[in-house]
């Protein structure tokens, strides 16, 4: 994991127009199976929210296990008592986890170690779009290489402002406090200076390369260019 100067993307990640641009089924039911045909017969219907009422047909999936679900977490139209949060397809990809890209799942979710082939959890999802509730505690869950939820919301800036666990680390010795100078998300009154990973590096030497390099990038910048 040290080779990895950001958090990925696991593969399975729904990505922007995933679904709008799918166009309707070529197959017929007799080519590609009774269960499939049918989640293609729900699928507009999920797009556009005009599943009826006493729709409890969630888990009908096409051939990767994307289900009527997945579609229509996606494009924001699950119903209000919704409750099937660890349907997955065949990356592991859940349900949960498109919700929680949003921060629309329910109040009392708890399923926060739902994890993809990647062991990408709801929470590093969550974290990585600043959905994570004010009560959360699940700093310490890591995915597969060993990043925890900590280090992801450290990355992207989303960390909450009583955040205290700045030596939580990775299994190569990166704390929280060392991806949050990386990325230029520590906050102003941090004093964690002389906290060291592994191989000696302090917080202070990463911030202080961070600095060094953007003041290079800038000097290299014609004035006309300078925001």
């Amino acid at each position: 994991m040290s080779t990895n100067t950001q958090p990925r993307q696991p593969s399975g990640t729904p990505v922007g127009g995933q679904f709008a641009g799918k166009a309707n089924p070529e197959p017929t039911e007799d080519t590609i199976g009774a269960s499939v045909w049918d989640f293609y017969s729900a699928y507009d219907d999920a797009r556009s929210g005009y599943l009826p009422a006493d729709f409890d047909q969630w888990d009908l999936a096409d051939e990767d296990g994307c289900t009527v679900a997945h579609v229509a977490a996606y494009c924001g139209k699950l119903p209000p008592d919704f409750d099937q949060w660890d349907l997955a397809n065949k990356y592991g990809w859940t349900v949960s986890h498109i919700v929680a890209k949003s921060g629309n799942l329910p109040p009392d979710f708890d399923q926060w170690d739902l994890a993809d082939e990647y062991g990408w959890t709801v929470a590093h999802n969550a974290a990585a779009f600043g959905h994570l509730p004010p009560d959360f505690d699940r700093w310490d869950l890591a995915d597969a290489d060993g990043w925890t939820v900590a280090h992801i919301a450290a990355w992207y800036g989303n960390l909450p402002p009583d955040f205290d666990q700045w030596d939580l680390a990775d299994e190569d010795g990166m704390t929280v406090a060392h991806t949050a100078a990386k990325s230029g998300h520590l906050p102003p009154d941090f004093d964690r200076w002389d906290l060291a990973d592994k191989r000696g590096q302090t917080v202070r030497e990463v911030a202080e390369r961070r600095l060094h390099i953007l003041r290079a990038h800038v000097s290299e910048t014609p004035l006309s260019e300078r925001a």
